[in-house]
C-alpha cells in the first residue's frame, strides 16, 4: 500500500511540474510574460489526394503578465503553418500594401479580402482597454496583410511575408501612447481567414491530406520590445 501511495504521489508531482507546459501557451518569461493561442479549422477533416477540402482558420492570441501589469508589446511574430496545408494565394486578387496604407480597404480589389477579426489593446496611460477591428487581405508578393483599426488611433497595416511553403513572418509596428510613456500592447487578437474564389473555383486555404495524432500542428514565435521571446504551439483538432 505504501508503494502504491508513493507511486501515486510521484505521478502527481510530475503532473504538477509539467502542468505549466499547456498546449497553446508559453511562459512565463523572465519578466512574467505569458503568451497563448488557440487555432481551429472549419471544417477540420483532412483533404484527400483527389479532393482538396477548403477550410477557414480561426486564430485567437492572448498576451498577459503574471502580475497583471501591462505586457511588453509584440514586435515580431513568425507563424509556422501545418505541413501540407494548401495556400492558393496566387488564385485570388491581390492588394498592394502601399494602397491599403494610403486609402484603406476601398483601395483593394474585389475578392482580395480573405478574413475578419477583432483586437484588444492596453493603451495605458491613455486607456487600459481599447477595442478594434481586423480585416485580412491577400497581398502582393506573397504577403498577407492585416488592416487593424483601433478605436482611438489611426489604422495600421501589419504585413506577413510568406517564406517557403508554410511560414509567415510578421513585423509588428510599435504604437505610441503619450510622450515618455510605454507603447500600446496588443493583448488580444483574433482573425478568421479563408474564402472561395467562385470564378476560378479555388479555396484560399485547404486542409492537409494527413491528420497527425495530436491534430494539425501550429507554432507561433513571438518577439517583444523588451528583448524577450516566447514560442507557444497548438494543435488544431482534425
Amino acid at each position: 500500500m505504501r508503494k502504491v501511495f508513493g507511486l501515486a504521489t510521484g505521478l502527481l508531482a510530475v503532473l504538477s511540474m509539467t502542468a505549466v507546459a499547456i498546449a497553446g501557451e508559453a511562459g512565463p518569461s523572465p519578466s512574467g510574460q505569458v503568451q497563448s493561442f488557440d487555432v481551429t479549422h472549419t471544417p477540420s477533416k483532412p483533404s484527400t489526394k483527389k479532393k482538396k477540402l477548403g477550410t477557414k482558420v480561426n486564430i485567437k492570441i492572448t498576451l498577459k503578465k503574471t502580475d497583471g501589469t501591462k505586457p511588453s508589446p509584440t514586435t515580431r511574430t513568425i507563424v509556422t503553418l501545418p505541413k501540407g496545408i494548401g495556400l492558393n494565394y496566387t488564385k485570388f486578387p491581390q492588394c498592394a500594401q502601399s494602397a491599403l496604407e494610403k486609402s484603406g480597404p476601398k483601395a483593394c480589389p474585389k475578392g482580395s479580402k480573405i478574413g475578419t477579426g477583432r483586437i484588444e489593446a492596453d493603451a495605458s496611460p491613455v486607456l487600459a482597454k481599447v477595442g478594434g477591428t481586423v480585416t485580412a487581405f491577400n497581398g502582393k508578393s506573397k504577403t498577407y496583410l492585416l488592416y487593424v483599426v483601433p478605436e482611438i488611433s489611426s489604422p495600421l497595416v501589419i504585413p506577413g511575408k510568406l517564406k517557403g511553403k508554410n511560414v509567415l513572418d510578421f513585423v509588428v509596428p510599435l504604437v505610441p501612447t503619450l510622450p515618455g510613456q510605454p507603447n500600446a500592447t496588443l493583448t488580444y487578437f483574433e482573425v478568421t481567414t479563408g474564402g472561395v474564389n467562385k470564378k476560378k473555383k479555388f479555396n484560399y486555404i485547404e486542409n492537409p491530406t494527413k491528420c497527425p495524432s495530436g491534430g494539425y500542428p501550429w507554432k507561433l514565435e513571438f518577439g517583444y520590445e523588451n528583448g524577450e521571446s516566447l514560442i507557444p504551439t497548438d494543435n488544431a483538432p482534425c
